[in-house]
């Protein structure tokens, strides 16, 4: 392996840590600047921050641009939103986990949508996922498939946005692998989500003031870089680094993800719930090695 590729494959893990304080620093951004307006700042700087990076839209391929943008913004609504609406730090962690169906998802989508035929550790994995979410979200003592109805029937709207998001998501890294042709049009995506928050925020009749403080500033400066870096540096590992070994770092994400939201919000967590985040790493896993059994078949 190659210096530059090293090089790569380290910003791409180290993306992924970045990606897994995103659950616990956009839900405490909500919590200082409401659930419309902290999402509409925070991309607003991320934007900017992007901006010496940006490409002439001309040079995009329509079919990435526009459909990619459309599936951008439309993940960030429902994942932000989701946590947005979460009632309580807790809750907005078990809702940040259905968001990490999005993995396994994403094997399936792009099985179908190269002609591969869904084999049974890619179902599997992603009924494994599942298994995971329904476990993190049961009560201490055991697995509980009725209160995790009950918790996603009390609160819909957060629970069906964190599932819609996963979908898009895997929708999206499917076909922007397929139209993107290596380019990148990160920038115009992150500002377009930017004026998709604000259209939000002005449309919220129940939006809350933002309160504006220097700890506020300092939080959503290191929420919007955390974001920015995270994308930034996963778009280098894809295209010049180790895929394979990000791919399989990147399995770990929902107990990274827990783990940091944990600390991050001051939220302790039982023990069942972190078995639900491996279970959900682990189908991501299984998924991943049934996607490449598939594929090695097809050649």
């Amino acid at each position: 392996m190659s210096r530059s590729t090293q090089g790569a494959t380290l910003l791409g893990l180290i993306a992924i840590l970045f990606w897994s304080t995103s659950v616990g620093v956009t839900r405490s951004t909500i919590e200082f600047l409401g659930r419309t307006g902290a999402p509409a700042v925070m991309f607003t700087l991320s934007a900017l921050l992007l901006l010496p990076t940006r490409s002439a839209l001309r040079e995009l391929p329509r079919r990435y641009l526009w459909l990619g943008a459309a599936l951008f913004v439309g993940y960030e609504l429902c994942f932000v939103l989701a946590l947005g609406f979460a009632r309580t730090r807790h809750e907005a962690i078990e809702v940040g986990m259905v968001n990490y169906l999005w993995p396994s998802l994403t094997v399936l989508c792009s099985a179908i949508a190269g002609g591969q035929r869904l084999n049974a550790l890619m179902l599997g994995g992603l009924a494994l996922a599942f298994t995971g979410v329904v476990t993190a979200s049961s009560p201490p003592e055991g697995l509980s498939l009725a209160r995790f109805f009950h918790n996603a029937a009390s609160n819909p709207l957060a629970y069906g946005l964190a599932f819609v998001g996963a979908i898009v998501w895997a929708l999206y890294s499917t076909c922007t692998r397929y139209m993107a042709e290596g380019r990148n049009a990160l920038w115009f995506f992150m500002a377009l989500s930017a004026a998709g928050f604000w259209v939000v925020h002005a449309l919220n009749p129940e939006r809350a003031p933002m309160q504006a403080s220097m700890h506020v500033v300092v939080q959503v400066a290191l929420a919007s870089t955390a974001v920015t870096l995270a994308y930034t540096f996963w778009n280098l590992g894809v295209l010049r680094g180790n895929i394979h070994l990000l791919g399989l770092a990147a399995n770990g994400t929902p107990v990274m993800s827990a783990l940091f939201a944990s600390l991050l919000l001051s939220a302790p967590l039982p023990p069942i719930f972190w078995g639900g985040a491996a279970l959900v790493a682990l189908g991501s896993l299984v998924a991943g090695i049934g996607a490449r059994r598939a594929a090695r078949r097809a050649d």
